[in-house]
């Protein structure tokens, strides 16, 4: 499966943040090329006209994400709801859409991105409901258009002041395009897969010790792919269902300092195996310890380390296992300034179309970001990013670069402009190694909403 592996659900939603260039070739619900705004808190009341620009930027916010009362959306009211609709329009250039190292093929990409959120303003409680897609048409390979689309609702309920039961449930229909680890060469399309998600869990927070608890739930269904020159390559050999629980226990010794402990255990379950190889079915588990602590109340930091392993139910295959860390460093240098520091390991299982004697491998990634309000209303950002696949039974370890930059206008609360360029760079060693690439991603956006 792609860098998205369900024994990975704790991690991914960070991971898809974190490192923009290489999560866009995964699917539309990522940074930089089709991203979906970060929601406002609902409601949000206009802004007295004295106070434009004197918003201070709270404790665990970032410039980015920090609110913007005179230019945020207002949202529409629906009765105990507020459904914030956009639509955005962005017009790309990739110089290496297949991803090879010779014979490019670069080519003009129009994404339509219609969303709607619908998010709840109880008392107590919640429930959030969204909807969207991405339509991406290629100017001339047509062969790589896709239609995504997503709909998915999570909730809470609150127990008593410090306890809630939460849940969520999630239906894709996404793709992997070529430069995804577990895309082969010489295919006329990307892949398309669907996915199924469905989280439940209980949580005690707010006091000095407080725990979590969660499972989750996923299937995913993966379509044939057409090839270069003629002929279909099956991709049914990576369905799969796959399982996981969490638990996680913190300790706050101090406001604001606090040490925890984290478990997981996953099960994943393939239909069958590919032709020539073997089935992919393994256990696996993490456990970690490590803190999160806020030093200035605008500077915040959570990093961990442990230990990680995938056992695969087919003895040749063997076990992947290693050091498990990460972190999450946020310094507001100034109230303009933030710079962001995030990293982790996950164990991805591999295609057998793209390494046939490999049950997966491991995967490392560091990202760091910087992000200014030049202008109340022009965000400018610029982000680099390292990540390591290194492969269990054969000699293979790819390494990705990325590097790219962009800005952020909002013309009013309704309409926003931007732009970014991302660079992008795949080396790959060892006697089963695959061809390298590079490409450059330029992308031009205008975004409407209420």
């Amino acid at each position: 499966m792609g860098r998205k592996i369900p024994a990975t659900l704790i991690a991914c939603g960070i991971a898809a943040t974190i490192f923009p260039a290489a999560a866009w070739a995964q699917g539309f619900q990522t940074e930089p090329m089709l991203p979906i705004p970060i929601l406002p808190v609902a409601p949000n009341a206009p802004v007295a006209p004295g106070t434009y620009g004197n918003v201070p930027l709270d404790r665990g916010l970032t410039v980015v994400d920090r609110p913007r009362p005179e230019i945020d959306p207002l949202g529409v009211r629906m009765g105990g709801f507020f459904l914030f609709p956009s639509l955005e329009l962005d017009e790309a250039y990739n110089d290496n859409i297949a991803a090879t190292q010779t014979g490019k093929l670069s080519d003009f990409i129009t994404i339509v991105q219609p969303t709607l959120n619908l998010r709840s303003n109880f008392g107590q409680n919640m429930l959030n409901l969204s909807a969207g897609g991405a339509f991406s048409f290629y100017a001339d390979h047509t062969s790589f258009n896709s239609k995504d689309g997503f709909g998915a609702a999570d909730g809470r309920i609150d127990v008593d002041a410090t306890h809630d039961i939460h849940g969520g449930l999630r239906i894709e229909r996404t793709h992997e395009d070529p430069g995804n680890p577990n895309v082969p060469g010489g295919i006329n399309e990307p892949i398309r897969l669907t996915a199924y998600n469905a989280t439940a869990g209980f949580a005690q927070t707010k006091l000095r010790i407080g725990y979590s608890a969660d499972v989750t739930a996923r299937r995913e269904e993966y379509d044939a792919v057409t090839l270069v020159g003629g002929g279909t390559l099956p991709q049914s050999d990576r369905n799969n269902n796959a399982y996981e629980g969490a638990v996680r226990a913190y300790y706050e010794f101090v406001p604001n300092y606090q040490a925890f402990i984290r478990g997981a255990y996953n099960v994943r379950n393939y239909d069958h195996a590919a032709i020539g190889s073997f089935i992919r079915d393994s256990k696996g588990y993490r456990a970690d310890i490590g803190a999160r602590i806020d030093l200035t109340g605008v500077t915040f930091a959570e990093f961990y380390v442990g230990y990680i392993s995938q056992n695969y139910k087919v003895s040749s295959f063997g076990t992947i296992s290693g050091l498990d860390a990460g972190a999450n460093l946020v310094w507001n240098v100034t109230q303009l300034t933030s710079i962001t520091l995030k990293g982790l390991r996950t164990i991805e299982d591999a295609a057998a179309a793209n390494a046939v004697n490999s049950p997966g491998f491991l995967h490392s990634t560091i990202g760091l970001s910087l992000d200014h309000e030049l202008l109340r209303d022009l965000l400018v950002n610029a982000t680099a990013a390292y990540s390591s696949d290194k492969y269990e039974g054969v000699s293979r370890t790819d390494k990705y670069y990325d590097f790219g930059g962009g800005m952020k206008y909002f013309l009013n609360r309704h309409l926003y402009l931007g732009a970014n360029y991302y660079y992008e760079r795949r080396n790959s060693t060892g006697s089963a190694a695959v061809n390298p690439y590079s490409r450059n991603i330029f992308l031009v956006r205008v975004s409407t909403q209420l």
